[in-house]
């Protein structure tokens, strides 16, 4: 496959092609100016005028097409990029060629300038274009020596520079075409042959490049999974550590609520005939019951046992549990904004274990509020439809910036008489469910907990 530049190369040379070109007739001016005032030679001015003329209109016109066409954002097509490199070469050959006729044909050293403008084209132009330049210049070139000579055409003979009859000279004119074609040829081949050189080591470099940054970015995903699993590690040891409380917890917890069950069934059977009465200690039955599987559950929980899942309606779990808080007395200065989905899938979960989740959430929003606020509590189906999310926010003071990492850790807590286990537990929870559970908090923004259960492919929807 042969070797090109980009298009944003080919792009940034034309340009520089333009800028160039402005300097080309300015020294073209000033050759003039020192040749006829300075050196009084005698030179058909009009005609090299008539030549810079239509170089600076074609110029103009690049430099127009560039600024409102090209960096207005269009598509630079390689194939229009090319025509016009081609365009701006050929038309620079040829304004070259009338000059160089112009001011004495083989008879003027700055017919050399065929050699600085070959290579340039070697660097611009596609390798098969700068042989076509080469040998399309080259021709014409030699055409108007040949066509002069023989006097078919007038030769501009420039006084007070050479002999007069220099432009005869039979042995000087081959000696210098020879030489001058010579030099083009080697020069287009060894400047294409660097510039190929240049452009496949460039292309090698990207492509070193490239694979660079997918190791990186194939190192990037490692470390980050390194770094999940070091977390997990840690999390590990600290439920070690949780598990060897919940033990304690368990055994000093189970005989006062056994005692508070017993007598409050005692309590039941004395009050028969009294609903209301009786309503009450139901209450306090349901609740210690449920006290003594929370125990149960944070012993098997730190266990790393797995949840009793059932297929069941999350969403009548989280309206249960927000029923609860409603009208308790810690809760009268919470507003709390329910925005429930009106279908949701069922999901396999354990109840208890999830509502003890969304109850520490609650209470924990609650407690951040001393003062009152909004909890507003969102339940719906991700955009996927693969996952559950329920999303508790509170207008609280929000979490400080160094304790978002540790805000999961056992035993970890802001609160004068917590126990730094409620979150620690409730991420367990979550994660024995196969979902996630996370934060995000600023510093007097409040906090918002983003719960996430996944859904079977088959879960039916209410």
């Amino acid at each position: 496959m042969p070797i090109r530049p980009s298009e944003d190369e080919l792009l940034a040379r034309l340009r520089w092609f333009v800028g160039l070109r402005w300097l080309f007739l300015a020294g073209l001016a000033g050759v003039l100016f020192f040749a006829v005032k300075i050196f009084d030679l005698e030179m058909k001015v009009r005609l090299i005028l008539v030549v810079a003329c239509i170089v600076m209109l074609y110029n103009l016109g690049f430099y127009i097409f560039h600024r409102y066409y090209r960096e207005q954002g269009r598509d630079a097509a390689f194939r229009g990029l090319r025509l016009e490199s081609n365009l701006q070469v050929g038309f620079d050959l040829l304004a070259l060629v009338f000059l160089v006729h112009f001011t004495g044909g083989i008879e003027n050293p700055f017919i050399f300038f065929f050699i600085f403008h070959m290579i340039m084209g070697s660097i611009l132009l596609f390798r098969r274009d700068i042989w076509y330049h080469a040998v399309w210049a080259s021709s014409v070139l030699l055409l108007l020596l040949a066509l002069s000579y023989f006097q078919v055409i007038p030769h501009y003979h420039i006084k007070g520079f050479a002999t007069d009859d220099l432009w005869k000279n039979t042995p000087y004119l081959w000696a210098g075409a020879v030489s001058f074609f010579a030099t083009i040829f080697m020069a287009v081949f060894l400047t294409d042959s660097i510039a190929r050189s240049l452009r496949k080591r460039e292309k090698e470099l990207l492509l070193i490049k490239t694979q660079l940054e997918k190791k990186s970015h194939e190192l990037g995903v490692a470390n980050q999974e390194l770094i999940r699993k070091q977390s997990l590690l840690i999390q590990s040891e600290k439920l070690a550590s949780l598990g060897k409380l919940s033990a304690g917890v368990a055994h000093e917890l189970n005989n006062p609520l056994t005692g508070i069950l017993n007598f409050s069934s005692f309590i039941k059977d004395a009050c028969r005939g009294q609903q209301a009465l009786e309503r009450d200690i139901d209450v306090v039955i349901r609740e210690t019951e449920r006290c003594r599987k929370i125990i149960k559950g944070l012993l098997d929980f730190a266990r790393q046992s797995q949840p009793e899942e059932k297929k069941d309606d999350i969403l009548a779990v989280l309206k249960k549990t927000v029923s609860l808080v409603e009208n308790h007395k810690d809760f009268k200065n919470v507003e709390i904004v329910k925005d429930f989905s009106a279908s949701l899938p069922l999901i396999m979960f354990d109840k208890d274990q999830v509502q003890q989740v969304f109850m520490n959430l609650i209470v924990n929003a609650q407690e951040a509020m001393p003062e009152g606020g909004k909890l507003y509590i969102r339940a719906g189906v991700s955009a996927d439809r693969k996952s559950v999310e329920i999303e508790f926010t509170d207008t609280g003071a929000g979490i400080l910036e160094e304790n978002l990492d540790k805000i999961f850790d056992p035993f970890f807590t802001t609160k004068e008489m917590g126990t730094g286990l409620g979150l620690s537990i409730s991420l367990g929870i979550i994660e024995n469910h196969g979902g996630k559970l996370d934060v995000k908090s600023r510093p007097g923004q409040g906090a918002t907990f983003h719960v996430r259960l996944p859904v079977e492919k088959e879960g039916e929807y209410l």
